[in-house]
């Protein structure tokens, strides 16, 4: 097969990917800010109702060890004796959060919170968060397919791909053939 020739330029640049990681970190961003504001004013009425009585204080909770980290993101792992930082636990509520409102793949997850368009937080921060939290990457990679199902139309191969690409959710070809067999 050919490329295709512009009369005036030569070979016609490949379309553009159905999804980008610039929109979905500024919905994301927008959500957070939400949730933010909504979480302020929670807090806001709790103190004024009394409730908020004594001052916060940092937490000492021992972290479990969850499962190895991928070579991708190679980092520490979560010990028994290591506790918490503040950091840590903030990347941890940033990264369930955004759990709960999209789909990531771990690696996007990692990109996500260490973004300047998402929290920036330190690498080394976000991979202890995404590991810490120890999602079900390929139940995020279903319902992510089954987003995108809903919102265009995609043959398997190209279903595959967008799931797998870098401007698309970023999963591992083996969530992204798992997720497809589920949602074909």
């Amino acid at each position: 097969m050919t490329t295709p020739l512009h009369p005036e330029s030569g070979p016609l640049p490949p379309p553009p990917k159905k999804t980008s990681k610039w929109l979905l970190g500024i919905l994301i961003a927008i959500g957070l800010l939400a949730l933010l504001i909504f979480g302020s004013c929670v807090a806001g009425i709790a103190g004024l109702a009394g409730l908020a009585g004594s001052s916060p204080t940092l937490s000492t909770t021992p972290v479990e060890k969850n499962s190895g980290i991928d070579a991708e993101t190679k980092g520490p792992a979560p010990t028994k004796a290591s506790t918490l930082t503040r950091a840590q636990k903030e990347a941890i509520e940033a990264a369930e959060s955004y759990l709960d409102s999209g789909h990531f793949s771990k690696k996007g997850l990692i990109e996500q919170l260490t973004s300047e368009y998402g929290e920036h937080f330190a690498k080394k921060d976000a991979v202890f968060a995404v590991e810490y939290i120890d999602a079900d990457y390929k139940k995020e990679a279903v319902e992510a397919a089954e987003s995108y199902l809903d919102s265009g139309h995609f043959s398997k191969s190209e279903l595959i791909d967008q799931l797998e690409s870098s401007y698309g959710e970023d999963f591992t070809h083996s969530q992204a053939v798992y997720a497809v067999n589920k949602v074909y």
